[in-house]
């Protein structure tokens, strides 16, 4: 199955076990407010790429084994422990809305009653709350799965990594300047490990893959992982934002630290660095995209992400291509790369 097949599949698994813990959370509620605000969470699921869940299934795949009743609860639990960290981060980023629609965050503030306090903390503390209530439904269905006990510590790896990265991401967001070494680590942990080379080894492990299989779905899953961060952090200054579906230009304006800054700091002289400055880490109007877009591609930054893309895509390939894996796993990772590429 391509990303899109699976996704299909998934789904119907998926949406089977959220809809009954929606029913389930809403009869503890007995509140109309809060069940709005729970059901919302149904509509925040949807359209997600699901590249968590696919990677376990790549893994699995690879072993020709029929996919199992136990592995779908697994696949479910990493989506779910995914979507309580995109339902915190949008909390972290100011966020009020993701494919487009409304975050958890930013329906609850638009469709709250509350009288007194802020509505603003109150929203986002409902919203933590709720992606607590995701969190507490991924273990449950974790370990109704019973996993080996290497599976289950990866589980806990994969969470571990990503709640670090997103430290990592906020002090970034807060720093005058980081090294390059920190801004690779965030990539590492939070997207690198956690939406490729964990869920590649979990779902080895649940295929029973070799350890040389699995190691080389590890560097492959790490190598995507870094690109697709990369690439992200290009498509927030030039992407198209109807493509993306979200405004763009959203690092610049947290002041976050990605190679693409660094390239910048590390090359403009004192005056490009000066204008910079009055956007960078502050809110500015979109009529001023096409000011920060001419200075980062003046001083190369552009020119060389777009490099260090071209030159990623190509490593990748290669190590794809030159793999042990089935022609049936390459044609799926390699389905993955062009996804990528697409992007743009």
């Amino acid at each position: 199955m391509n990303l899109q097949e699976f996704s299909k599949e998934f789904d119907t698994h998926f949406f089977v076990f959220v809809k009954a813990k929606i029913k389930k959370y809403k009869s503890l509620a007995k509140d109309q407010e809060i069940e709005d605000f729970i059901s919302h969470v149904e509509m925040y699921l949807q359209g997600g790429k699901r590249l968590r869940p696919y990677g376990i299934y790549l893994g699995l795949s690879d072993s020709r084994k029929k996919i199992k009743e136990t592995d779908w609860m697994v696949m479910i639990a990493v989506e779910l422990i995914h979507a309580l960290a995109l339902i915190h981060d949008d909390i972290i980023d100011k966020s009020l809305t993701r494919r487009d629609v409304f975050s958890v965050n930013g329906f609850i503030e638009k469709k709250q009653t509350v009288v007194r306090g802020n509505k603003h903390h109150y929203a986002n503390s409902q919203a933590i709350l709720v992606g607590d209530l995701l969190y507490a439904a991924a273990f449950e269905i974790l370990f109704k799965a019973k996993p080996n006990e290497k599976v289950y510590s990866l589980v806990q790896e994969l969470l571990d990594e990503v709640i670090v990265g997103q430290m990592i991401d906020v002090k970034l967001a807060a720093s005058e300047q980081a090294s390059k070494q920190l801004i690779l680590r965030k990539a590492k942990y939070k997207t690198a490990l956690y939406t490729f080379s964990r869920p590649f080894q979990i779902g080895a492990l649940l295929g029973k893959l070799s350890d040389e299989k699995q190691q080389e779905l590890f560097r492959i899953g790490e190598k995507l992982g870094i690109l697709f961060q990369i690439q992200d952090d290009y498509l927030d200054v030039f992407g198209d934002e109807k493509i993306l579906k979200k405004e763009g230009m959203n690092d610049i304006r947290e002041g976050q630290q990605t190679l693409l800054t660094d390239h910048f700091f590390n090359n403009a002289n004192e005056e490009q660095k000066k204008v910079f400055l009055k956007f960078f880490g502050r809110d500015f109007p979109r009529s001023q995209t096409i000011v920060i877009q001419n200075l980062l591609r003046e001083v190369g930054s552009e020119e060389y992400l777009r490099k260090e893309m071209s030159s990623s895509f190509k490593k990748i390939r290669k190590s794809i291509d030159t793999s042990n894996f089935s022609q049936q796993t390459k044609d799926s990772l390699n389905d993955i790369v062009s996804r990528l590429e697409a992007r743009g």
